[in-house]
């Protein structure tokens, strides 16, 4: 089979392994809490929360590695350099081993200290003893499949480690009702996890060794990551704003309210890893274009970009911004140890949502160029913003003085992206992001209003729910698709075209160089072979050595 057809399958393998990840994901990540909070009650729900997100600190110790490494694999996977692959594995391997040993040592020091956070509601070895079983599948990630996972996101493989993914959560959902079933206590069903997800990064080590061609006795070369310190800025300053509402709370509030937070923020951010199957892999895409200088490529399929990813943003959230509270509600039936009833919570956070989604095609961007250097300073002020606003907030406002802190710092930030694409990678006027952003939340609101109006019949059940949410959802699609045949019509024409010859010749022309996901194969559907094609313009990409099928991986 030829390149072009291989890339194709390719595109299509990551959509749907990506979109069965995220729907597995979402539903599993929906029962597991439940069950802890019919079981346990809020404030255990929101302990193992907070330990988790605290937990994730680690990312501080890993920070700018995968970005960088990912950038610098883009190159070498074009040209098939297998010994500068092999350099940057290894030198990406050796770091997040040495991570991952701190990261051990770290953890005993912080088993001792959160205790010292929640004494009001838990004792000193229940709380230690949690941090340490929560911390075991960490460590297991960092020492033995992070850097072949980078790998496999540069070389546009994600469905192989979805598959793995799977199983995981599967694996993880099932122990865990029965654990609970049976009447363990909560150290045992975490215990239980630890071991389910630490199958993961097991298979992932066995998987890449099989398939790749790695030779880890090429010495590693750091030069590749010579931009990782800028990264760490960026990466640093995001984990701050990411996690700055749940330490805000912790600290200033109870268990009961981050329990509250993390019920609405598990739907918020799920969104946004649901809508990422659909752009996955233009990070990689982009980068491959900006490797090869395909300048005019780059910027037509930006603007299919934008509006895939903003259309799609625009629905999703004006639907979740309408129907969250009522799923909420349905979601803690009979948990009355708090009010889950927040509305302006609700619209606040999923407004944050939607603006860290508007940004995607400036950020892949961005990033795919290497320009780590010249955006780390919006990164900060992004984390500043989100830490003063929310500190300041919280003691008068509680949640919604959170949301609101994070909702300016994610303006500020997605702002700071688009200028700066516009002024240094793609050259063209600022206005189109203001233009798209205007539409979203004149989407966004008719939306809302229409909702309250048309549709009045409650919704006591999952079932009732569902469909008032497609009705909300079908009402946004339509609006979101007058507005586009009014301000982008020329888009919109090019985005149908492609989509009828996707459909027309199962994606059978030509793929832009790297592109995968649902809007990826939107855009290899409708690309046109070059004009010099098949005149020694350049020669057909070929399959990294090592690696094979879906068929033949798993």
């Amino acid at each position: 089979m030829g390149a072009e057809p291989m890339r194709s399958r390719k595109a299509l393998k990551n959509m749907v392994a990506s979109m069965s990840f995220e729907a597995i994901s979402v539903v599993c990540g929906l029962i597991v809490p439940r069950l802890i909070l019919r079981s346990f009650g809020s404030s255990y729900n929101g302990i193992t929360a907070s330990i988790t997100q605290f937990l994730s600190c680690v990312v501080l110790l890993r920070a700018g590695v995968a970005g960088v490494t990912r950038a610098a694999l883009y190159k070498p996977l074009a040209e098939h350099d297998d010994r500068t692959v092999s350099e940057i594995v290894n030198a990406t391997m050796r770091f997040m081993r040495r991570i991952a040993l701190i990261f051990a040592a770290s953890i005993a020091g912080f088993a001792c200290l959160y205790p010292l956070l929640v004494r009001a509601e838990f004792g000193w070895v229940f709380s230690a003893t949690l941090v340490l079983i929560l911390g075991v599948h960490t460590f297991m990630q960092y020492y033995f499949g992070l850097a072949y996972q980078f790998l496999l996101e540069a070389d546009q493989r994600q469905y192989v480690l979805s598959v793995i993914q799977i199983g995981a959560i599967l694996l993880n959902t099932v122990l865990s009702a029965v654990l609970i079933g049976l009447g363990a206590g909560i150290h045992v069903v975490k215990l239980g996890s630890a071991a389910a997800f630490s199958m993961t990064p097991l298979l992932l080590n066995l998987y890449i060794r099989k398939k790749y061609r790695i030779d880890r006795r090429v010495p590693p070369s750091n030069r590749t990551l010579k931009q990782r310190w800028d990264a760490v800025g960026q990466s640093v300053a995001f984990f701050i704003h990411n996690n700055t509402d749940l330490v805000v709370l912790t600290v200033f509030t109870n268990m009961r309210e981050v329990s509250v937070y993390t019920v609405y923020n598990y739907v918020i951010a799920n969104i946004r890893l649901v809508l990422m199957t659909f752009v996955t892999g233009f990070g990689a895409a982009f980068g491959n274009m900006l490797a090869r200088g395909e300048k005019a490529l780059l910027e037509e399929n930006l603007k299919l970009y934008e509006l895939i990813v903003f259309g799609l943003t625009t629905v999703i959230y004006a639907t979740a911004g309408t129907m969250i509270v009522p799923f909420v509600l349905i979601y803690t039936t009979g948990i009355h140890d708090v009010s889950y009833l927040r509305p302006l919570f609700a619209f606040l956070a999923t407004t944050a949502g939607a603006f860290s989604c508007y940004r995607i095609p400036y950020q892949s961007i961005v990033e795919a160029a290497g320009h780590f250097r010249q955006t780390r300073n919006g990164a900060f002020v992004e984390a500043g913003l989100n830490i003063g606003i929310s500190i300041l907030a919280v003691s008068r406002y509680g949640l919604v003085g959170v949301a609101f802190g994070t909702l300016v710092a994610t303006i500020f930030r997605s702002v700071q992206y688009s200028w700066y694409l516009s002024r240094h990678v793609v050259v063209r006027s600022p206005w189109i992001f203001w233009r798209h952003i205007l539409i979203s939340l004149g989407v966004g609101g008719v939306t809302f209003t229409l909702a309250q109006e048309a549709y009045t019949f409650a919704a006591p059940n999952f079932l009732l729910w569902g469909l008032k949410a497609a009705l909300v959802m079908l009402t946004a699609l339509a609006l979101v698709m007058m507005m586009y045949a009014l301000f982008f019509r020329h888009d919109l024409h090019s985005l149908i075209r492609k989509l009828r010859a996707m459909f027309r010749h199962g994606i059978r022309r030509r793929t832009a160089p790297g592109v995968t996901g649902a809007a990826g194969a939107v855009i290899a559907a409708g690309a046109e072979p070059p004009a010099d094609a098949g005149q020694g313009s350049e020669p057909e990409p070929r399959e990294i050595p090592g690696a094979s099928d879906i068929q033949d991986d798993l």
